[in-house]
């Protein structure tokens, strides 16, 4: 980052704020989602609306950062993980259906730094789009169930979707950094 580079920017503030997003979210799930159930699909969609309007603000005001590219996917991460390990907390989804979601974000950075290492950049891949819209869509879906009322078995068969996306988004960054 540069001296001239702002750190405090609507984006980078939108991208923080989900962070805060997933863990209200999980404080929810984790007590008792009952009482909660629209007001967690409201911070849900919130939370998603961030995940594009940061992005968003950025390019069209020119305020796009090297604090705010490290910034997102981190916090992408952060929500995403939270709230999946807020079901988990509520007894939706067994616990280790959280694990893929971590191991592949950690993974896909840890090869994303060994190519810088070389000299080379791993960009954002068209399977890392689909596995945060599929998660995102998931996470929604299975909070609207269960403000409904009919969560059941269908928490653990989206969140299954979300899974096989996410691991073959992993097999792409992978092949992908092998052939960088």
């Amino acid at each position: 980052m540069s001296q001239s580079e702002p750190i405090v920017t609507m984006p980078n503030v939108l991208t923080v704020s989900r962070v805060g997003l997933g863990l209200v979210i999980f404080w929810m799930l984790s007590t008792g989602p009952a009482p909660y159930a629209w007001a967690l699909v409201a911070l849900a969609v919130i939370g998603e609306i961030t995940d594009v309007a940061d992005g968003f603000l950025a390019r069209k005001f020119g305020m796009s950062s090297k604090l705010g590219a490290a910034l997102d996917p981190l916090c992408d991460s952060l929500y995403r993980f939270t709230v999946f390990l807020g079901f988990a907390a509520a007894g939706w989804i067994p616990l280790w259906m959280v694990l893929p979601f971590v191991f592949r974000d950690i993974i896909v950075s840890y090869a994303r730094i060994a190519a810088a290492g070389r000299g080379v950049s791993i960009g954002a891949r068209w399977s890392g789009k689909v596995k945060a819209v599929v998660q995102g869509v998931a996470q929604i879906a299975v909070l609207v169930l269960f403000a409904l009322g009919i969560g059941g078995p269908w928490a653990f068969w989206l969140v299954a979707v979300a899974v096989l996306v996410t691991l073959y988004s992993l097999v792409d960054y992978v092949n992908g950094f092998a052939r960088s």
